[in-house]
């Protein structure tokens, strides 16, 4: 807890809604998101098929990573109605468990793309284009879940800032 203690706080989520609405909007994107990769765990052709850029070499590698990316996403579902509950029902041990979560997923991630952006621009001579979309793909994923948890963090940080002021009061 003490590594997510000293992020930056944020007094609103995108400058213009409250926190706990913010990390609800967070959590319903964020499930969207895993939601889209999840049927990769099947390693048949779910909603991302990367047929076109493993297409020769390693199928092996191909159904490592779509295995990979599946489990990720599940796994971001699941956090993700972490955050919602934990949002909605004031437990920031849930919100914390979110942001570990998100930070695991986002860091696993940009490993596969990385992998995949190398095959394209060592193994590979003509798809330049998309490894560069790869790359462009790590930098919006790293820079959203920075946002995301940065947001989620200061809901966090402020419920047990109320819990500690009510207890005071209390006394």
């Amino acid at each position: 807890m003490k590594y997510m203690d000293k992020l930056p706080t944020v007094i609103s989520c995108c400058f213009c809604c409250f926190l706990r609405a913010g990390t609800v909007m967070i959590a319903i994107f964020s499930f969207i998101v895993g939601f889209i990769f999840a049927p990769n765990i099947s390693t048949t052709k779910g909603f991302w098929s990367m047929d076109p850029v493993l297409s020769s070499h390693g199928a092996v590698a191909e159904i490592v990573i779509q295995v990979t990316l599946g489990v990720m996403s599940i796994m971001l579902c699941v956090v993700s109605l972490m955050l919602v509950i934990g949002s909605c029902c004031n437990m920031p041990t849930l919100i914390e468990v979110y942001q570990w979560g998100a930070c695991l997923y986002s860091c696993v991630v940009s490993i596969l793309f990385m992998v995949l952006a190398g095959m394209c621009f060592f193994v590979y001579g003509d798809c330049f284009i998309a490894a560069g979309v790869l790359c462009g793909l790590i930098i919006c994923n790293c820079g959203i879940t920075a946002y995301f948890v940065i947001v989620a963090n200061s809901l966090r940080m402020s419920l047990i800032y109320l819990a500690a002021t009510n207890d005071v009061l209390n006394i």
